[in-house]
C-alpha cells in the first residue's frame, strides 16, 4: 500500500496498533534498550497499541539468549589465553562474575525482554484462542501465504500462527494493525488482508505517526542545511562518527590461497554526505517530536580508509601445527552506508533559530568490508634476507 494512502487510514484513525515481527528485531541488531526499537516508547501514552505475538516474542528471546551465551565461551576462551600468553593472575570466575552478575544467558535475555515489553506497554498476542486450527491446516493444505507452494512448508507454521493470531486480533479489536517487517511472506498475507497494513521498516513506520508540524520542520531543516546555515549539525554527526568509527563492528572478508587471521588496526574517517531521504532535498526523517525535541533520522554515505593486518600460515604436517609465513599490512578506502539519529532542541519549539544538537546515535554498526585477493607482502621478507 502507498505511504499516502497508509498515512490517510492513520488520520482517519482507522490503523490503531503496531506489530513488529521478528526480522526487525534482527536488522536493529536486537538494540532494545537504544536505537529504534527505543523510539516505540512514544506509543505509550497514546491510542495507538504496540502488539506482537507470543510466536515473535518467543522466537526474540531465543535470539537474545544466543548473544550471551556467544559472549560467555568468548570471554571465558579470552581469559584462558590471557592467563597462558599475557600472565594474567586474576580469578577467571571473579571478571566473568562481575560482567555477567551472576546472571545465567537466559536470565539476562528474559530481563531485557521483560523490561523492553514494560518500558513500551507491549501487549503480547497469544495463539490460543486466535488461531483456529481447522483454518491453519487449510491454509496449509490449500498453499495459501504465508505457506509456500513448494519448499519446507512445516518452517512457515510459526508465521502463520503469528499473522493469523494478530488477524484475529484486529477484527475482534475493529482497528487495522500496521505490520513492520522485512519478511517477503508477511508481505503476501498482509497483501491479502483486509485488517493487517504492511510496512518494510520502524523508520516508515515513525514517519507515517508523525503529524504535519515535523514534517515541515524536516523540510525546512533541510534547505537551510543547503544554504548553509546548519553546518553544526553534520560537525555533530561528524565527531561522532570520528569518535566511534573504530568501535563499528567491521567484519572482513577476503580470499587467499592461505589460512590467515586479520586485525584491523585503525579505521580513519576521512568524509560524509547526507543522502536524499525524499526528493527534491529532503535529508531529514521525523521519528520522534515533542514540543521542543525533535528526533530525526538521517542517511549518510560515509568515506573511510580502513587499515588491516593478515597473518598468514600454512599446515606443517610433520610438526602438526600451523607455520608463521608472512603479513601484509593492506589499507582500503571504503564508502558505507550509515543510518544516524540526530536529537535537536529548541526551546521555542519552532526549530528556527536556536536549534542545538543534543545526541547523535549511529544505528549502523554491522559492517562488511572485502580486501577481495589477499597474500603474504613477499618483499618485506626479501628485505629481510
Amino acid at each position: 500500500m502507498e505511504f499516502d494512502k497508509i498515512k490517510q487510514l492513520i488520520e482517519k484513525q482507522e490503523i490503531q496498533a503496531i506489530s513488529l515481527d521478528t526480522s526487525i528485531f534482527k536488522a536493529e541488531g536486537l538494540k532494545l534498550e537504544s536505537g529504534l526499537l527505543k523510539q516505540l516508547g512514544q506509543f505509550s501514552d497514546t491510542s495507538i497499541k504496540v502488539i506482537i505475538s507470543e510466536v515473535v516474542k518467543n522466537e526474540l528471546l531465543n535470539h537474545l539468549e544466543e548473544i550471551p551465551k556467544s559472549l560467555y565461551t568468548d570471554i571465558d576462551n579470552l581469559l584462558k589465553d590471557a592467563k597462558t600468553y599475557c600472565q594474567f593472575e586474576g580469578d577467571i570466575d571473579l571478571v566473568k562474575a562481575s560482567i555477567f552478575q551472576g546472571r545465567k544467558p537466559e536470565e539476562i535475555a528474559y530481563e531485557r525482554l521483560e523490561n523492553f515489553i514494560e518500558t513500551i506497554c507491549i501487549e503480547i498476542i497469544q495463539v490460543q484462542g486466535n488461531v483456529e486450527v481447522s483454518e491453519l491446516l487449510n491454509k496449509y493444505f490449500k498453499n495459501e501465504s504465508p505457506f509456500a507452494g513448494t519448499g519446507k512448508k512445516k518452517n512457515e507454521f510459526p508465521d502463520a500462527m503469528a499473522l493469523m493470531s494478530l488477524e484475529s486480533w484486529a477484527e475482534k479489536n475493529m482497528k487495522k494493525v500496521l505490520v513492520i517487517s522485512r519478511d517477503n511472506d508477511w508481505k503476501l498475507y498482509c497483501t491479502h488482508s483486509q485488517n493487517l497494513v504492511f510496512v518494510e521498516s520502524l523508520s516508515k513506520c515513525f514517519e507515517l505517526f508523525q503529524e504535519v508540524k515535523p514534517y515541515n520542520i524536516c523540510r525546512q531543516l533541510s534547505e537551510k542545511y543547503y544554504q548553509g546555515e546548519l553546518d553544526f549539525i553534520k560537525k555533530a554527526i561528524t565527531r561522532t562518527l570520528e569518535n566511534q568509527l573504530i568501535d563499528f563492528n567491521i567484519h572482513i572478508e577476503a580470499n587467499s590461497s592461505y589460512q590467515y587471521e586479520d586485525e584491523i588496526t585503525d579505521v580513519i574517517h576521512d568524509g560524509n554526505e547526507f543522502k536524499i531521504i525524499k526528493k527534491p532535498n529532503i535529508i531529514f526523517r521525523p521519528i520522534t517530536f515533542d514540543n521542543n525535541t525533535l528526533i530525526v533520522e538521517a542517511e549518510l554515505s560515509v568515506d573511510i580508509t580502513i587499515e588491516c593486518n593478515f597473518y598468514f600460515t600454512v599446515w606443517d604436517s610433520i610438526d602438526d601445527e600451523d607455520v608463521g609465513i608472512g603479513a601484509n599490512t593492506i589499507n582500503r578506502q571504503e564508502k558505507l552506508d550509515v543510518t544516524v539519529l540526530v536529537t535537536l532542541i529548541d526551546e521555542s519549539g519552532n526549530f528556527d533559530e536556536d536549534v542545538e544538537v543534543d545526541e547523535v546515535e549511529i544505528i549502523t554498526r554491522k559492517i562488511k568490508i572485502d580486501f577481495d585477493y589477499i597474500e603474504p607482502d613477499w618483499r618485506d621478507q626479501n628485505d629481510d634476507d
